[in-house]
């Protein structure tokens, strides 16, 4: 064995003593870790999105995913940089990924809109408040949860029944009916205070 080899080994085997302290708790090997890879990883995260404050946050949901799965790093697979950096780059790519689903959902929600307002005549009164409502209720839907967004695409944009829709993700028909119900009424809690009766009559019929 060269001394490459051995320096890889051993680096292997302090990273991988590393995140066992970790697993069993100890504080002093997280910040230990912390102070080591935080620039690592922030930078690994950063050259995939180009922003700051994203960045920021998803360097802080690596660092929560290493403090409760420390125990996923295994030392025969490669270092624990590279163990590191690929974490940090899955998680920026889903980061992206979650973005480009929100910006969709809402060219949706713009496009579903405007279909509805073209099969009918609209009066200038009534298409200024749909102006006005539309853009509380996209800010509004792309704010949800992950879990009550995707119920309300489902259910309001594809037009699948709550059935369908626990069928296509595989979960309780109750459930699915709880997320819907919880993402209509934050949904209607967020334009509560933005509009007076006569509008908010006009933005619930998009919300069925």
């Amino acid at each position: 064995m060269n001394d490459m080899e051995i320096e890889v080994r051993q680096d292997r085997q302090e990273g991988f003593d590393l995140m066992q302290r970790i697993t069993n708790g100890e504080m002093e090997a997280f910040e230990e870790f912390h102070r080591k890879y935080h620039v690592l990883i922030f930078t690994t995260i950063y050259k995939v999105l180009n922003n700051h404050e994203d960045s920021q946050d998803v360097t802080n949901e690596v660092l929560k995913t290493i403090w409760t799965k420390a125990a996923n790093y295994r030392a025969d697979r490669g270092t624990l940089v590279t163990w590191i950096c690929t974490t940090a780059r899955n998680r920026a790519i889903d980061r992206i990924r979650s973005i480009q689903r929100r910006l969709a959902l809402r060219d949706r929600f713009e496009v579903k809109i405007d279909l509805e307002s073209s099969d009918r005549s609209i009066s200038g009164r009534e298409d200024l408040y749909r102006s006005d409502a539309r853009k509380v209720l996209q800010s509004a839907i792309v704010s949800l949860r992950a879990e009550q967004r995707e119920v309300i695409e489902l259910a309001y944009f594809e037009g699948l029944t709550q059935r369908q829709i626990a069928e296509r993700l595989n979960r309780p028909l109750g459930t699915v009916k709880a997320r819907i119900r919880r993402g209509v009424e934050k949904l209607r809690d967020s334009f509560e205070n933005e509009f007076d009766d006569e509008e908010k009559l006009l933005l619930l019929s998009s919300l069925g």
